[in-house]
């Protein structure tokens, strides 16, 4: 295969990756998306929060909760305790409030096991998930239940909107999430949405299926198992979560890490992911989730084959890469000068996810199980 042909491939996977499956997605939910039925009433709802050492905002997460606009009567807040060395439970607890139930483990299992603890206890047709860090826009409970009126779905993913630390290193990170949030979007309309926002997120409690330990994508197994059970994932953009954007770039690019060696993870635990006879969003999940891990070994390819293939063209093209990727890291090392000048922040923040993708998968191998709760 001569190096022009290498060069066109990788730029034609990336381009794929990132602009045409999008672009592709939205044209097809323009066109041929749904929108399932949405019913104002309430069902009766336990909010679960799986909490670590989390003494300090436990109980303003609990209130911030309770003070949604939805029936008392049929609101519950289950906190699981994961092993916690502090009062996290206590303070939960001191939230004195019937609604409030906490569930205190002796030993810290990690969020997929103390997740599993806390299904046993729901007795609600409905459960939704949030963590301790953000907090909720008012409505977004009700906007998260209203589309199980429609029997087809079978969980419910609700939007993460990340407020600016306002110390430019999340110029770029703003766009690719706008841009996440609007595919996420489009594929739930044509019912191939396969992924949930942590954050804020709901399903049907019998389609549950309990998690094996250390699994770090909570919020990709469940609706996979929804998705599997022959149900639909739905996005509803009315239920908005708050949460702040990483500190700084360190942060973020281990927050990406995490992520992506999830991804990983999941293929390894559940091989039906590249089955398209099985996965029953196998193209979504190919073009959305796996070629995105292969998107940073095709960089490299068309870098490569750029500087061995002949030609004035192939050459100008190596060096506008080289230019690129020094733009890039200049935008990473210097944010704030970056976010003066256009798309050189996105283009860091480029750079970024793939050099974390390009590491997910020795990451995913050396995960340590006994490191299981990553703090922000």
């Amino acid at each position: 295969m001569s190096a022009e042909l290498v060069f066109w491939i990788c730029i034609a996977l990336v381009a794929y990756a990132y602009a045409g499956y999008p672009l592709l997605v939205a044209l097809l939910a323009g066109r041929y998306g749904e929108t399932p039925y949405v019913d104002a009433d309430a069902e009766r709802l336990t909010v679960v929060v799986a909490a670590f050492n989390e003494e300090a905002r436990i109980a303003a997460r609990v209130r911030d909760i309770l003070e949604q606009d939805y029936p008392a009567d049929r609101l519950q807040v289950l906190v699981v305790s994961d092993g916690s060395h502090d009062g996290t439970a206590r303070a939960a607890a001191g939230v004195n409030d019937e609604r409030v139930r906490v569930l205190e483990l002796p030993t810290n299992v990690g969020k997929a096991m103390a997740l599993n603890a806390a299904m046993r206890l729901v007795d609600s047709p409905l459960v939704a998930f949030t963590d301790v860090r953000q907090r909720f826009a008012p409505g977004a409970l009700r906007a998260l239940v209203a589309p199980f009126a429609d029997p087809s779905i079978g969980a419910v993913s609700g939007e993460l909107v990340i407020a600016s630390s306002g110390n430019g290193t999340d110029e770029g990170v703003g766009l690719y999430w706008r841009m996440e949030k609007r595919l996420r979007s489009d594929e739930a309309r044509l019912g191939w949405l396969h992924g949930v926002t942590g954050a804020v997120h709901a399903m049907r409690v019998p389609l549950f299926r309990p998690m094996p330990a250390g699994t770090v994508l909570d919020d990709m197994w469940m609706p996979l198992q929804v998705l599997r059970s022959g149900h639909r994932v739905w996005m509803t953009r009315e239920a908005v979560a708050y949460d702040r954007s990483s500190a700084d770039v360190e942060e973020e690019f281990h927050r990406k890490l995490r992520t992506l060696a999830g991804n990983w993870q999941l293929i390894a635990r559940l091989p039906w992911l590249m089955d398209p006879l099985h996965n029953p969003v196998f193209f979504a999940w190919f073009s959305h989730k796996f070629l995105r891990l292969l998107v940073p070994w095709a960089l490299l390819l068309a870098l490569a084959a750029s500087a061995l293939a002949a030609g004035t063209w192939y050459r100008a093209m190596f060096l506008l890469q080289l230019l690129a990727y020094v733009g890039a890291f200049a935008a990473l090392l210097r944010p704030k000068l970056a976010a003066r000048l256009p798309l050189l922040p996105a283009a860091g923040s480029f750079v970024m996810l793939n050099f974390a993708a390009l590491l997910s998968l020795p990451a995913s191998l050396a995960m340590d199980p006994s490191r299981l709760w990553k703090k922000h």
